[in-house]
């Protein structure tokens, strides 16, 4: 039996609140053991735990391993005769060293589930499972293939992950990133479709070690050459394009009384907002890496792209006017986001970048509401599990229908 718009809408409110206290039992497992980005047992177990969950949709699992990272798990979800593909993509990781969760044990308080990594990103795989599991069991899932990803080394800037994108991303559709948002009361929900790029850097000095008593004009300070480069690294901050340098840690020198022979510098730039952009910075940066102040010191400059920037694509902004619909159905409030420094909220990068990059639509922002990410008190608002399953139940039906009219 064919069912109605409002029949459908009314049926994925009714599963959603049906489903929310699986979902948070789900997340009070996830978090009451560790899963630091390289702890290979907590890896291993929260892929169990996402497999076990997302086994009732019939996905076809492939574990993809790398020694001393862990495991990415990739469930795949294919109907007879597919009419595009898409990717739903979530992180199993955290920042939090082992033996936190042993410390910090989850518990609810109100409205709100404490626990760590309840929000980022254990919520974006609560979120996208059960909503694939509602539409499965209306037998309304789209005619697509969809490909359920959950990463392993996300907080570490996804050094393996990187490689899994290069497999899964060509050719897909569009990808969509389970990753939270800060919860705001009567504010409209974030979907974002652009974010920042990111570089980190590291230089190295090398100077002439010297008694600072009796021989200081014979040395060559490694830390007075680092002051330099400290300061001229944050005359390169962009308050108009919201572009900023940053050097940390920092480190050099011996005892007090000895002229130092080495330092080094850590640096990241952060919110790059396009390619150009991505550019200029580099240009900055070999500039900085081409010259010294004192011609007896050497220095090592090298740095990499953490994170691409997430360009805004058309065909993204299409896909978020369904977005859109699907909230009006709901009776709830999105925005589109994304890069814009001179905005009241900052979005720094993630997963979504990579995917961009492809010249794939990448649309971020749908896993659950919170506060305290990274922190030991991070915890999720409950009731946005239930409306970001229900939001993104709402736009798979949508892509359904859409694509049955083609």
């Amino acid at each position: 039996m064919i069912m109605s718009t409002e029949e459908v809408i009314r049926k994925i409110k009714e599963k959603a609140e049906e489903c929310l206290k699986d979902q948070v039992d789900l997340l009070k497992e996830f978090a009451s053991f560790d899963s630091e980005t390289h702890y290979i047992e907590g890896n291993r177990r929260a892929v169990e735990t996402a497999k076990k969950h997302l086994d009732v949709l019939g996905a076809e699992f492939e574990e993809i391993t790398y020694e001393n990272t862990g495991t990415h798990l990739l469930a795949v979800i294919k109907p007879e005769n597919p009419k595009g593909r898409i990717i739903l993509n979530a992180h199993l990781d955290t920042v939090f060293p082992v033996g936190f969760a042993k410390e910090n044990r989850p518990y609810i308080k109100g409205d709100w589930l404490h626990g760590l990594g309840v929000i980022d990103c254990k919520g974006g795989v609560a979120v996208s499972c059960y909503a694939l599991r509602i539409l499965k069991e209306l037998g309304l899932l789209p005619d697509v293939q969809i490909d359920v990803l959950y990463t392993c080394d996300e907080e570490q800037g996804s050094m393996t992950g990187q490689k899994v994108f290069e497999k899964i991303a060509p050719g897909a559709d569009a990808v969509f990133i389970f990753e939270p948002g800060e919860y705001k009361e009567n504010k409209p929900i974030p979907i974002l479709t652009s974010r920042q790029g990111v570089i980190l850097g590291n230089l190295d000095i090398k100077g002439v070690e010297a008694h600072a008593g009796c021989d200081y004009s014979k040395g060559h300070s490694a830390n007075r050459e680092l002051a330099y480069k400290i300061l001229e690294l944050y005359s390169f901050n962009d308050d108009e394009k919201g572009i900023y340098y940053n050097a940390a840690p920092v480190s050099g020198g011996r005892p007090n009384g000895v002229v130092s022979g080495s330092a080094n510098m850590q640096f990241c730039v952060a919110g790059i907002p396009d390619w150009e952009s991505y550019h200029e910075c580099e240009k900055k940066l070999d500039h900085m890496g081409s010259h010294v102040n004192d011609p007896d010191i050497s220095i090592d400059l090298s740095y990499r792209m953490l994170f691409p920037p997430q360009i805004y694509l058309e065909e993204t902004g299409r896909i978020y006017k369904i977005i859109e619909k699907a909230a009006g159905l709901l009776g709830i409030e999105v925005e589109e986001a994304g890069v814009n420094p001179n905005g009241e909220d900052i979005y720094p990068a993630t997963d979504a970048n990579y995917f961009a990059s492809y010249g794939i639509p990448a649309l971020d922002g749908f896993g659950v509401m919170g506060h305290g990410m990274h922190t030991t008190e991070e915890r999720v608002y409950i009731p946005s599990i239930k409306t970001k399953t229900e939001l993104f139940a709402v736009y798979l039906y949508l892509l359904g229908c859409e694509i049955n009219k083609k």
